[in-house]
């Protein structure tokens, strides 16, 4: 077993007000900031909650350092921006998770919207 960081991202209950260009930038920006993070190995996993709830995403880091985590999502776009909030908590799980052979969706990272 091992230690994992994993790290909730919530929608605020009064986000900044911003215009659609500024939040698709905003988005995009996110997203291009998550997938440095899984090229750099950093992050094993993240993707969205499809509900739509003020819970809106998840991330697994490959750290058990809290610090770690919260200094990797420091300048995430949306986290810096107060349009998300960020909790960290510290998770025991399998070390397979993160062993040779771990999934990286780096290239498959992408944001669909209905």
């Amino acid at each position: 077993m091992a230690r994992y960081v994993v790290g909730l991202l919530r929608r605020p209950d009064a986000p900044p007000p911003t215009g659609p260009e500024e939040a698709e930038r905003l988005q995009e920006a996110h997203l291009a900031h998550l997938r440095r993070l899984l090229e750099t190995h950093e992050l094993l996993a993240c993707g969205p909650f499809l509900e739509e709830t003020a819970l809106r995403g998840a991330l697994l880091f490959r750290t058990d350092s809290l610090e770690a985590a919260r200094r990797a999502m420091a300048t995430d776009p949306l986290v810096a921006s107060g349009r998300l909030l960020l909790e960290l908590y510290t998770w025991y799980a399998p070390t397979s998770l993160g062993g040779p052979g771990a999934p990286n969706p780096s290239t498959e990272l992408t944001f669909e919207s209905d």
